[in-house]
């Protein structure tokens, strides 16, 4: 039962990150790729256009020890009201500047999303970025998973004594790493080729389908050992 909640939960996110964020995510960065400089200054109201300010620096943050890592700077503007804005690494922008600074900030929909700084330009974690392919990619990952808990869930639940070769050692331990690989590794893949996003699911799913099928043909072929025999007295 376990199995069978897992798959649905998973089956809700895969369809949460391929109905919502991946759309949502093309459509921001098609509008923001759009947007043409606000003809005033300041702007009035939340309008689609970009706008300069001004900001001066406060202090910055650059944690890379540990598991997590964190970029961060505090920036004041003309209003005089604090923003913290992240980074997604340190350079080439945050390494440089120090408080007191004044950078110049690019604002779209009430967002830093870049900043320029002693000749160098840095985006920041709120600039839309073109990268469906890791959408695609988490998409579907997470819909192979429920596919996976399903298949699992359902034969433990039919055959609960005897659930070979369908259990977690060795063939679910191996479906889970092909999983993985096909969905985030080839996303990853894919957005450093520039390959669109378009090509993940279905390259996905059939790394997947050949895998689980080298599998299971691997398991029902090898010879299983005689039982022992008792002699007859």
């Amino acid at each position: 039962m376990l199995l069978l909640t897992g798959s649905l939960v998973a089956a809700l996110a895969c369809c949460y990150l391929a109905a919502v964020m991946l759309p949502t995510t093309l459509d921001q960065y098609r509008e923001y790729q759009a947007a043409e400089a606000c003809p005033d200054s300041p702007p009035a109201g939340a309008r689609n256009c970009v706008f300069t300010v001004t900001f001066t620096v406060w202090n910055t943050v650059i944690d890379d020890g540990g598991r997590a890592t964190h970029y961060q700077a505090t920036l004041f503007g003309p209003s005089g009201r604090a923003d913290v804005v992240d980074f997604g690494d340190p350079g080439p922008v945050l390494l440089k500047v120090r408080p007191g600074d004044r950078v110049s900030g690019t604002v779209w929909r009430g967002h830093v999303t870049r900043l320029a700084a002693h000749g160098q330009e840095q985006g920041t974690a709120d600039e839309p970025r073109d990268e469906p392919q890791m959408y695609a990619g988490l998409a579907v990952t997470v819909g192979l998973l429920a596919v996976l808990s399903l298949w699992f869930g359902v034969v433990r639940l039919l055959r609960p004594r005897n659930p070979e070769p369908y259990t977690w050692r060795p063939m679910g331990r191996w479906l889970l790493g092909t999983v993985l690989a096909a969905g985030l590794v080839w996303a990853y893949v894919a957005l450093w080729l520039h390959i669109p996003w378009q090509a993940v699911p279905p390259v996905a799913v059939a790394l997947t389908a050949l895998a689980a099928r080298s599998l299971v043909a691997g398991r029902r072929d090898r010879p299983h050992p005689e039982p022992p025999t008792v002699p007859i007295r």
